[in-house]
């Protein structure tokens, strides 16, 4: 009996022993995934800001060859619609302090 007891002890023992370390493991595991979770979080963030500012440009870019006919016009039109985001930018900055 006393021997039964005792084996059955060490079985749990390693048995438990060996869930510890499974635990361990996942929790380092788990801990990684959110670094990376994390990690792409702050990517599609940049990423987005990327797109917002490329659709921006795009959209002055179409607005000014719409409106401008030759080369000289579209360059002087790039130009005043540039001054003007960089106002709406200065705008903003005074706003928010």
């Amino acid at each position: 009996m006393a021997i039964d007891l005792r084996q059955q002890l060490e079985r749990v023992n390693a048995k438990t022993t060996l869930v510890l370390e499974k635990y361990a493991l996942m929790q380092q595991r788990l801990e990684q995934a959110r670094a990376e979770v994390a990690r792409l979080n702050a990517e599609l963030a940049r990423q987005k800001q990327t797109i917002e500012a490329l659709e921006l440009r795009l959209e002055y870019l179409s607005v000014s060859h719409t409106v401008a006919s030759s080369a000289e016009e579209l360059a002087r039109t790039k130009g005043m619609i540039a001054e003007l985001v960089r106002e709406i930018d200065r705008c903003i900055a005074d706003l928010s302090d």
